[in-house]
């Protein structure tokens, strides 16, 4: 500072001292007041001047605050953006860059000039990175927001900036990437225009810049700009100062088995239950036999990565469809509805509307990894084989096989996390195999075995309740022979059964697994479904054509094939075996009864909050929730 920035001087370079007025001449208690007063900030300026000093980097940013703001909120005014709380390794580089003449050098860049300028100021390295590091650990106040858009459809678009950017706009220095969340949203809006314009284009087909102006172009209005940059600015990720407890550790993978497994010394989990301990023939279904054996020995890492799997819309060839928004948890892991909607649907379960129409419902997923047979069809013999149908299956999730690895490989979190899932190196390409063994490990876990009739099996007679055994007796009985399929303790089957299903209205009659194998004792044969959780996944049979269990029970209790086309052979199995209603209506009463206690989600796993492709996370279904009354 010079003299001249503190006294005054006249046009011919004499002092010139201003008149004070009588009550401030240095005589006067005024006066002295003042005096006393500047003494007091000159010692508090110098006091700061001294503190400032002993901050690094403090001293160098001086020359970027005139533009950046003393707490680095930035000017709109000037068009410089918000730099408080930058990753220090991305603003280091942005400063050796310019300080280098790399950038900022194009005489049309003026705010790229004026970065050049300051940067230039910079001594040596050694200054560029404690002035990096500074602007690292600035706060600021977050700015109101000044762009209008629709938030949810900004975070459906967002998905193709998470690979670079991060689920929570916390920025990747890795590849370049900086933090989004809590920039200036009119600076984002101004350089995505730039990007969708061309007007940016980083010096190459290849690179950041490159990526950002594909990612602009891709968006298709200037209302779709306004939706992301509105979107972001909802983003919260950890500050500077939690770096080390960022996006990585957001996602790291839980080193715990699911409940009701347990780890083996080489680190893989194993399913125990107290049905292990019975011998009995498993083939009679009684009450204490052991369950068939469950698909198990994955690693706890490997089926809490498929949980993020299950619940991620990246999967799916629009990234707008999770496996949970068909298998939804609220809704007993099915959807409630009689036929599913696929690819472009909206909603979840009865509130679905939209999308490609599907010709069968989703079964529930409870207790599958016991299954050798999946889908209705049963044309799935393992939950790997079952899990890649519906990704590349064109009217349902409508990915492919390549499209499914680029956007998993894309994604930084990922690649780490499926590292950790595999036991192997990062640098390895992710695969479909591993995504499917993945989602095999997730869906193994979601086992119901602590229901009511499970306490009742096990020894305590007070479970259930007198007519629940009644309907227990019903159901074992020999006029109902439901047990003969539905076979304890599992209460399912791998096998397919002719039953006679009903046609649906306006549809040819499902020939089941006869499209599969060319077998026409095949012809109308589904898988028979599990009847765990049964009150919680109506409506029922393979396109929900009846509304209720009751409906289903008087199904059965009348004559054979009495709902099916009459002009189409089926070879109905013989456990339907009725030429009249042979249950009473107190029976039917009774059994739905008993059905109703098989319910337990107790082992039911957390849906994730946030998933690593930032994409929307299926909502709750509470209010829908399929209850069969």
């Amino acid at each position: 500072m010079t003299r001249s920035d503190i006294t005054p001087r006249s046009q011919s370079g004499a002092s010139s001292s201003p008149q004070l007025p009588r009550a401030e001449r240095p005589g006067s208690i005024a006066g002295r007041l003042r005096r006393l007063v500047a003494g007091l900030a000159l010692s508090c300026a110098v006091t700061g001047v001294i503190a400032n000093s002993l901050v690094p980097g403090r001293a160098e940013f001086d020359v970027c605050q005139a533009c950046h703001g003393v707490s680095g909120q930035g000017t709109r005014d000037l068009g410089v953006p918000r730099i408080a709380g930058l990753d220090a390794s991305y603003v280091e580089r942005q400063l050796r860059e310019f300080r280098s003449g790399t950038r900022g050098a194009d005489p049309a860049d003026v705010p790229g000039g004026q970065m050049r300028s300051m940067a230039a100021t910079l001594a040596d390295d050694a200054a560029v990175g404690r002035v990096a590091r500074y602007v690292a650990e600035m706060v600021a106040p977050q700015a109101p927001a000044t762009v209008n858009g629709e938030v949810k459809a900004g975070q459906a678009l967002y998905a193709a900036c998470t690979p670079c950017h991060g689920a929570l706009g916390e920025g990747s220095p890795s590849v370049a990437a900086p933090r989004l969340a809590g920039m200036s949203d009119w600076y984002l809006l101004r350089q995505l225009e730039a990007y969708r314009a061309g007007r940016r284009s980083g010096g190459g087909d290849s690179g950041p810049a490159a990526t950002m102006k594909a990612i602009a172009a891709s968006l298709p209005s200037e209302a779709a700009l306004l939706n992301v940059v509105a979107y972001i600015n909802t983003l919260n990720p950890p500050t500077a100062r939690q770096e080390s407890a960022s996006s990585d550790s957001l996602f790291a993978l839980s080193d715990a088995c699911p409940p009701s497994f347990d780890e083996t010394g080489d680190g893989r989990c194993r399913f125990v239950s107290l049905y292990d301990l019975y011998t009995a023939d498993p083939g009679n279904g009684g009450l204490r036999v052991p369950l068939p054996p469950l698909h198990d020995g994955f690693t706890p890492q490997q089926a809490d990565l498929g949980r993020y799997l299950f619940f991620d819309p990246l999967l799916s060839g629009d990234r707008d469809l999770s496996c949970a928004q068909c298998h939804h948890p609220d809704l007993g892991f099915a959807d409630a509805r009689p036929t599913g909607r696929g690819r472009g649907g909206h909603g979840l379960g009865p509130q679905r509307r939209g999308g490609v129409p599907l010709r069968r419902g989703a079964p529930t997923l409870w207790n599958v990894g016991f299954l050798t047979r999946l889908f209705w069809d049963g044309r799935a013999t393992t939950l790997e084989d079952q899990a890649t149908g519906p990704l590349f299956a064109p009217d349902e999730m409508a990915n492919t096989p390549e499209g499914l690895v680029w956007s998993l490989t894309t994604n930084g979190t990922y690649r780490r996390l499926f590292a950790v899932a595999f036991g192997r190196d990062e640098a390895e390409p992710i695969t479909v195999q591993e995504v499917s063994a993945a989602l095999a490990a997730f869906e193994s876990a979601l086992v119901s075995i602590n229901s009511r009739y499970d306490r009742y099996a096990h020894g305590d007679p007070a479970a259930l309740t007198e007519q629940e055994i009644r309907g227990y007796n019903v159901f074992r009985g020999f006029v109902a022979r439901c047990s003969q399929c539905h076979v304890p303790p599992l209460f399912a089957s791998s096998d397919v059964a002719v039953v006679g299903a009903p046609p649906v209205a306006g549809n040819p009659y499902d020939l089941g697994a006869a499209e599969i194998r060319d077998d026409r004792t095949l012809r109308g044969a589904f898988k028979v479904p599990t009847l765990r959780n049964i009150g919680r996944t109506a409506p029922y049979f393979q396109a929900g054509q009846f509304a209720t269990l009751e409906d289903v029970v008087d199904f059965y209790n009348a004559k054979r094939g009495h709902a099916a086309p009459h002009d189409t052979d089926l070879e109905i199995h013989w456990h339907v075996h009725m030429d009249h209603a042979e249950l009473t209506r107190d029976n039917v009463v009774d059994l739905v009864a008993f059905l109703k206690a098989l319910n337990d989600e107790s082992l039911r796993p957390a849906t994730p909050r946030v998933v690593p492709s930032g994409l929307p996370v299926v909502e709750s279904a509470i209010n829908l929730t399929a209850r069969n009354p």
